[in-house]
């Protein structure tokens, strides 16, 4: 008989009202690679509750053997609004720039939103601008981890950008 023992340590930063959340981060192995996935607005998930998306993610990135998830949004507002309020976005940018400094790999998982909102292609645009100075970490996959194709396996490829909409994914 084989026993599998784990600890997931989670840290979840929240604004004091909880209508934002920053930081979504878990940690299963401190020795292993750290990746920072930036997706475009954050669930419900906190320190104990785990969403469909997070569990993908977790899930995926332990397969290919990362040991720490930092879950971070274009957007923070858990009840999904598109708010850009300074003191809140400047929290939240504050937030994806430490993160992005902390980890291996920065993995874009917003998926096609740009596509079809203005607001998501210009946080986009907005976060790439940002995290300029880190593009040597920036993969992507492609689409959403909801995606069906993503849900089980992720190939991360290099990310470039020529424009939000003309993204170059060729390794």
């Amino acid at each position: 008989m084989v026993t599998d023992k784990s600890v997931v340590k989670t840290e979840a930063v929240f604004s004091e009202d909880r209508k934002h959340r920053y930081l979504l981060r878990k940690e299963w192995d401190k020795n292993k690679k750290k990746a920072m996935v930036l997706m475009v607005g954050p669930s419900y998930a906190d320190g104990m509750l785990v969403d469909p998306t997070t569990m993908y993610v977790l899930n995926n990135l332990y397969r290919m053997d990362f040991g720490t998830a930092e879950i971070v949004n274009l957007f923070s507002a858990v009840d999904g609004r598109k708010s850009m309020k300074d003191e809140v976005e400047q929290k939240n940018l504050e937030q994806i720039l430490a993160s992005a400094a902390r980890v291996d790999a920065i993995i874009i998982a917003w998926g096609k939103a740009g596509d079809t909102s203005k607001a998501v292609q210009k946080r986009q645009e907005y976060f790439l601008e940002k995290l300029g100075e880190f593009t040597d970490k920036m993969q992507v996959i492609g689409f959403h981890p909801l995606f069906p194709r993503m849900r089980l396996s992720w190939k991360l490829e290099r990310f470039s950008v020529k424009s939000v909409t003309e993204v170059d994914t060729n390794p």
